[in-house]
């Protein structure tokens, strides 16, 4: 464990009452408990830095929790009688929503998406795939886009088994006048370029970028030391889709199948709404929901009508 967090928690269970990051440090001095190795003027600043990022890291599984901003406390003691409720109560800090790519991200060209379909259709993943391969692909930024420029989006449907998530976008989370406060079944995302490694290369950081941008939003929690499963994604197929003023997206769906040991809903997120909707269930309003999933819902309705599922 970390020398910062191992001192905060002998602390914390001596005293047995939260306190600040400078508290426990202050503590620690008096019981000789900090070790030569870690010396500096903002000491408090870097336990508070630490724990923070364990509680955020860990979640539910992290020793530590919040009692008020930046007042910590030990888990162990949520279950003790003995302490007053406020001791006991974890502060739940409000979650920083994920920022826009607004640097290079991947792009295609219209004539190049012209030779294998046409705008608002489904395209095939392994031409799409070649294309990229063939090198026919750059990075622009998305505020110098033109009309040649397709951008690709990493669009991620969270299911469970023949569930999907549902939520309605805020204003923070898409600007476009056709998408904002619609209901959706995607978490999307620009490709970064920054974002592909050797490790991602293949699919070119599509499917990455899309997981992590759900993950952030959903608050996702990292099982450290766990064999629990985080999830299994896989690429679908990609939607060409028209946008306003002649410019259009290469949509990647991406199919993240939730953990079930997660359940979003009883986040307290930066999201409206949240909703499962059932694999057998058809909207009444398809106009409700943003272009790309009336797209999807539309051809699952299809493979209900045949008896089939997505």
């Amino acid at each position: 464990m970390d020398s910062y967090l191992d001192i905060a928690e002998i602390i914390l269970r001596e005293v047995k009452r939260p306190l600040s990051p400078r508290a426990i440090l202050d503590q620690a001095y008096r019981a000789h408990l900090v070790p030569n190795h870690l010396h500096g003027r903002t000491q408090h600043k870097t336990l508070q830095a630490r724990l923070s990022e364990d509680i955020v890291a860990r979640r539910d599984e992290s020793p530590f929790y919040r009692t008020s901003p930046g007042i910590f406390f030990l888990r162990e003691f949520m279950s003790d009688p003995t302490l007053p409720d406020e001791y006991r109560t974890p502060y739940i800090a409000r979650r920083r929503t994920r920022e826009l790519v607004n640097g290079p991200a991947l792009t295609v060209s219209r004539a190049a998406m012209e030779r294998l379909g046409t705008e608002n259709s489904t395209v095939d993943k392994n031409n799409v795939l070649n294309l990229l391969n063939d090198h026919q692909f750059s990075y622009e930024l998305p505020k110098d886009r033109t009309s040649d420029h397709v951008f690709v989006w990493s669009y991620v449907v969270v299911c469970r088994e023949s569930a999907v998530l549902s939520y309605r976008l805020g204003r923070y989370r898409d600007d476009r006048d056709y998408f904002r406060f619609k209901r959706t079944i995607g978490f999307s995302t620009l490709v970064d370029r920054d974002k592909v490694t050797l490790f991602n290369y293949q699919d070119f950081g599509i499917v990455e970028c899309g997981v992590s941008a759900t993950k952030t939003d959903l608050d996702f929690p990292r099982r450290l030391n766990s064999e629990e499963p985080s999830g299994e994604a896989r690429l679908g197929s990609f939607l060409w889709m028209s946008q306003e003023g002649g410019m259009s997206d290469l949509v990647a769906v991406i199919y993240f199948e939730c953990p079930k040991w997660f359940e979003p809903l009883k986040r307290r997120l930066a999201i409206n709404d949240l909703q499962w909707l059932s694999g057998d269930m058809i909207p009444n309003d398809f106009d409700d929901f943003e272009p790309w999933s009336r797209h999807l819902l539309r051809e699952r309705s299809l493979l209900l009508a045949e008896n089939r599922y997505i």
